[in-house]
């Protein structure tokens, strides 16, 4: 094993390959989705300098292999509260994640990021090509490549993601990614999930921060999933 390698293995962690979803709050997606017929909540409150951030992300696989993802969040800065983000996503898998065999899925959505543009109307698309290769039975990196058009600008951009879970007990897993996503800068997150009930429900938490605003781009976030049976028709 190279240097390299030894680095991606001590930086970047994953969760057993039998279920290894990258869940929010990462932003770095990987080559799974839910179960056919079932839903899922993902939630989290994200506190950063000057705004906090309340995220809810429902999905559900509608068929065999089609997840669909309609969400948002609501933000709170100087006393005052707003919806804010909108995300509408569906995402569908090319070859599934096995052992020996890296996965591919493909993302196709728009959004709506407020910070950039007040005009509601403005939907920005976006494609992102999730790749997640098993390092071991404990250890999967997932890699993300796409390109976001900004609607208002007339203009692509660029969005990355390399990130990892690592299985560290059968209801720990350790979690960290880097990551640009359309933007002047490039960020870093860290943490860990606790299943409550296991692969029914999950609380997690991380941190956040910039390489090129150290310090001034940091924030934390507390979360909760749950995920469903089959209950779609």
């Amino acid at each position: 094993m190279n240097n390299f390698s030894k680095i991606l293995v001590l930086f970047f962690s994953f969760y057993v390959i039998n279920h290894a979803e990258a869940a929010r709050p990462m932003l770095t997606d990987d080559a799974r989705i839910v179960d056919p017929k079932s839903c899922q909540l993902e939630s989290w409150v994200r506190d950063s300098k000057h705004v906090t951030e309340y995220w809810a992300l429902p999905a559900c696989n509608v068929s065999e292999n089609l997840e669909v993802t309609i969400g948002g969040s609501l933000e709170s800065e100087s006393g005052h509260s707003s919806f804010a983000n909108e995300l509408y996503q569906m995402k569908s898998i090319i070859q599934p994640i096995a052992v020996n065999q890296t996965g591919f899925s493909i993302v196709l959505g728009n959004g709506r990021d407020p910070k950039r543009t007040m005009n509601r109307a403005i939907q920005d698309w976006f494609l992102n090509v999730p790749m997640s290769y098993p390092y071991n039975d404990r250890l999967v990196i997932h890699t993300n490549l796409g390109v976001t058009h900004l609607t208002d600008e007339h203009k692509e951009k660029l969005n990355w993601g390399l990130s990892s879970e690592y299985n560290y007990n059968e209801r720990v897993d350790l979690i960290s990614e880097v990551f640009n996503q359309s933007s002047n800068s490039t960020f870093f997150q860290f943490g860990l999930r606790y299943w409550l009930i296991k692969n029914r429900a999950q609380i997690d938490t991380t941190y956040m921060n910039s390489f090129n605003r150290f310090g001034e781009d940091q924030s934390f976030s507390v979360g909760l999933r749950l995920l469903s049976l089959p209950l779609l028709p």
